[in-house]
């Protein structure tokens, strides 16, 4: 089985550079082009499990850390919840992530204004409001990864699998 675990950990490694790199991918949002990563957090955080259960190998592909709290929302999206000031994501939060971007802040006319504390919450207040009524959309960019790279391995692990299984078999018949 040894083997087929260095398959399986070269296959997940892989999984988790191609979803970094998806992450890093831009994209175009509104007829802009933009780049999904503001500090970095997620796509250094971004990393797997590989368990061995009863000779059944599990690959969980996870997220250490504070990213927890919003790789799920970056990777299915959020929907909406038209009307209910309840299900909006949390202000503060966003503050920070205008803080980190950083967001250059319009006023009703569209001029560019200055970042102050309060502008900045009117525009996280303003952008969670959004997100409550519209909704955001995924980029699964774990789910992409997955499907992108398991083309180039899923011979070989089905091949190291099937081994393993016989070499089971063969040690059960002695």
């Amino acid at each position: 089985m040894d083997e087929y675990e260095a398959l399986l950990n070269e296959y997940a490694a892989t999984v988790v550079e191609r979803a970094q790199s998806n992450l890093r991918i831009k994209r175009r949002v509104r007829g802009k082009v933009v780049n999904r990563v503001a500090s970095g957090t997620l796509l250094n955080s971004l990393t797997y499990k590989l368990r061995i259960r009863y000779n059944k190998p599990t690959i969980d592909f996870t997220v250490k850390g504070d990213a927890g709290k919003y790789a799920d929302v970056i990777e299915y999206g959020r929907k909406p919840y038209p009307g209910d000031p309840t299900k909006r994501p949390p202000y503060k939060d966003i503050m920070q992530w205008i803080k980190i971007k950083p967001l250059k802040l319009r006023n009703r006319q569209g001029e560019f204004i200055k970042s102050t504390e309060s502008a900045i919450k009117s525009a996280a207040i303003a952008i969670a409001k959004s997100i409550g009524e519209n909704g955001i959309q995924g980029i699964n960019y774990y789910q992409d990864a997955i499907n992108d790279t398991w083309e180039d391995y899923s011979e070989q692990l089905i091949q190291a699998y099937a081994k393993g299984v016989e070499q089971r078999f063969l040690l059960n018949l002695r």
